[in-house]
C-alpha cells in the first residue's frame, strides 16, 4: 500500500523542486498552442502523482491589458467545481445522522410537498402530479427534476416566471429566497426519471443551512476550508485578494480575444460586497493549490492529517459510486459515455476512451473552462484551469488529461 502523505505536507511539497517536470513538455505545448492562437489568455496546470507534485506551472497572462502574468497563485472562478465541495459538506451531515440520503425534501422544506411536473405537449405545457417525492439522493445525483432553462429551453418561460433564468441567479438575496421559488416552480421531469443538470445543488446548500443552523459560507469555512487549510477559496474575495482574480476572455473572432465585461455578464461577482447569497451550484473562486488540497483529501479516503478525517471512507465510496444505473449523465442536451455519483462524474468502461482515465475515476469542471480529474488506481490528480467563455474547451481539457496519463504511464 502506498504511504499516504497528510495534506499539510502537500503545502511543503509545493515549495520544493518539482519531480519529473521534464516529462511534461507535451502538456506545455498543448497549453502554449492555445495561448499562441489566442484561444485563451493563460492557464495554470497542476499534476500530483503518488502524493508528489510533479507539475505546478502558470502560463500566459491573468490580465492581458495590464500585462499581469498568470501565477500558480492566481484565483479562478471555478463555477461548477463548487458542487463537489458542497456535496462533500452535505455528506458530512449525512454521515453524522443529521439528514438521510433517501429522505424527501419536504421533511426539511415543507414547500416542496406540493410540487407538480411540467409536461410539454406540442406547443403547450401542462402540469401533472409527481409520482413520488424528490429525495436528497435525487438532489446529489441531479435526478430531481430541478433543472435549468439551458437544459430545458422549452420551459424557458416558466424559469423566467420564477426568476430562475438569471446568470448565477443574482436576482436573489439569499439561498432561502431562491429555494422558495424553486419549491414553487414545477419540476422539469418526474423525480428519478433522468439526469438533468441545474439548480439541485442550491437546494443542498439551503439544506446545509437548515440542518447546521449556520450560513453555507460559514459552514464551508469551518468544516471544509479551515481543516484543509484552503486559504484562497471564497464566495466573495476580500479586497486584498481581488487583484489575483483572473480576467475572463472570449473569442470575438478567430485569433482574437476580448475581455468579458460586466455589460456582457455579471463577471465580477466574486468582488461583490456584503452579499448574503451563496451560489452552491457555482459561486466559489479558488486556486489550483487549494482545490488540490481538497482532491488529495478525497483521494486519501477523507484523511487530511494524521488521524484526522474530513469525511469517512464508507460514505466517500457512495460519493464515487454510480447513482444512475444504466443511464448516463446528460449535459447541454448531449448524452455522456460516463455516469454520475453523489456529486461528481464517474468514468465508465466506455468513457475511458475520452482521456484514458481508469474506470471509476472521478471528475468535473466549471463553466469558465476549469477541470479536475482524480484517477485513484493511478494515484493521480490533474487540474487544468483556463478562464474563458463559452464552455467549449472540454476537448482541450480531455486532451491534457490524456497526455498526462500517457506521460505518467511511461514512468512506471
Amino acid at each position: 500500500m502506498l504511504y499516504r502523505i497528510p495534506i499539510f505536507i502537500l503545502c511543503f511539497l509545493l515549495s520544493i523542486q518539482l519531480l519529473f517536470a521534464q516529462n511534461f513538455h507535451s502538456v506545455d505545448s498543448i497549453i502554449e498552442k492555445q495561448i499562441q492562437q489566442q484561444k485563451v489568455s493563460g492557464a495554470v496546470a497542476m499534476i500530483i502523482y503518488k502524493n508528489k507534485v510533479v507539475l505546478d506551472k502558470a502560463y500566459g497572462f491573468a490580465d492581458i491589458s495590464n500585462q499581469q502574468p498568470m501565477t500558480t497563485g492566481s484565483i479562478f472562478r471555478i463555477a461548477s467545481q463548487t458542487k463537489a465541495i458542497v456535496s462533500i459538506a452535505f455528506l458530512q451531515l449525512v454521515e453524522q445522522g443529521k439528514i438521510g440520503l433517501d429522505d424527501p425534501i419536504e421533511k426539511y422544506i415543507p414547500a416542496f410537498q406540493n410540487q407538480q411536473v411540467a409536461v410539454v405537449e406540442k406547443d403547450t405545457i401542462k402540469l401533472v402530479n409527481r409520482k413520488r417525492s424528490v429525495t436528497i439522493r435525487d438532489l446529489l445525483s441531479h435526478q430531481s427534476g430541478i433543472s435549468s432553462s439551458d437544459e430545458y429551453p422549452k420551459l424557458k418561460k416558466i424559469f423566467a416566471q420564477y426568476q430562475l433564468d438569471k446568470p448565477l441567479n443574482v436576482a436573489f438575496k439569499s439561498l432561502q429566497d431562491e429555494v422558495a421559488q424553486i419549491a414553487n416552480m414545477p419540476l422539469a421531469h418526474q423525480p428519478g426519471e433522468r439526469f438533468s443538470y441545474g439548480l439541485s445543488t442550491n437546494v443542498l446548500g439551503r439544506l446545509i443551512e437548515i440542518v447546521s443552523g449556520i450560513s453555507l459560507d460559514n459552514y464551508l469555512k469551518e468544516y471544509i476550508f479551515k481543516p484543509l487549510q484552503m486559504k484562497d477559496t471564497y464566495f466573495y474575495l476580500p479586497k486584498e485578494k481581488q487583484n489575483r482574480l483572473v480576467k475572463v476572455y472570449r473569442n470575438t473572432r478567430p485569433d482574437s480575444l476580448q475581455e468579458v465585461t460586466t455589460a456582457m455578464y455579471p463577471i465580477n461577482y466574486p468582488n461583490t460586497e456584503n452579499s448574503k447569497y451563496y451560489s452552491a451550484i457555482g459561486g466559489l473562486v479558488s486556486t489550483t493549490h487549494d482545490y488540490a488540497l481538497f482532491l488529495t483529501c478525497l483521494l486519501n479516503d477523507g484523511q487530511y492529517a494524521k488521524n484526522k478525517q474530513l469525511i469517512g471512507k464508507q460514505i466517500l465510496q457512495q460519493f464515487t459510486s454510480n447513482q444512475l444505473g444504466e443511464k448516463t449523465f446528460i449535459f447541454g442536451g448531449m448524452k455522456s459515455l460516463n455516469n454520475f455519483g453523489l456529486g461528481v462524474g464517474l468514468t465508465t468502461k466506455q468513457g475511458t476512451i475520452l482521456n484514458n482515465a481508469s474506470e471509476g475515476s472521478f471528475f468535473w469542471g466549471g463553466a469558465f473552462n476549469t477541470a479536475y480529474m482524480v484517477d485513484k488506481k493511478r494515484n493521480l490528480i490533474t487540474l487544468f484551469y483556463f478562464q474563458r467563455t463559452p464552455f467549449d474547451l472540454p476537448p482541450v481539457l480531455s486532451g491534457l488529461e490524456k497526455q498526462t496519463i500517457w506521460e505518467i504511464d511511461q514512468l512506471k
